[in-house]
């Protein structure tokens, strides 16, 4: 399901850019409508992204809980992810 929000998030901003720039131009509003589109689109686009990032997280903190519980069912401790390597095998 997460896998669908954001193509279909880039979609409906794409789709609603468009369509305010077709209606931009054929209007003859000019350059500053334009503009003002883009940045409509850019801001909603922003604000999908966001509201993605934070149901990701929820989602992936929701399936660590239940890992957790799983292994404390099993009467283990569960493994702890080193969150210092953090995957990166580069330098920043």
């Amino acid at each position: 399901m997460f896998a669908l929000a954001a193509p279909l998030g880039r979609l409906v901003v794409t789709a609603a850019a468009s369509a305010g720039l077709v209606k931009a131009v054929s209007d003859g509003r000019g350059a500053a409508a334009l503009r003002r589109v883009a940045v409509s689109g850019t801001k909603a686009g922003i604000r999908a992204s966001r509201a993605a990032e934070a149901q990701v997280e929820r989602s992936r903190l929701g399936a660590g809980d239940i890992v957790a519980q799983a292994y404390e069912e099993l009467g283990e401790r569960a493994p702890v992810r080193d969150v210092a390597a953090g995957g990166h095998d580069h330098q920043h």
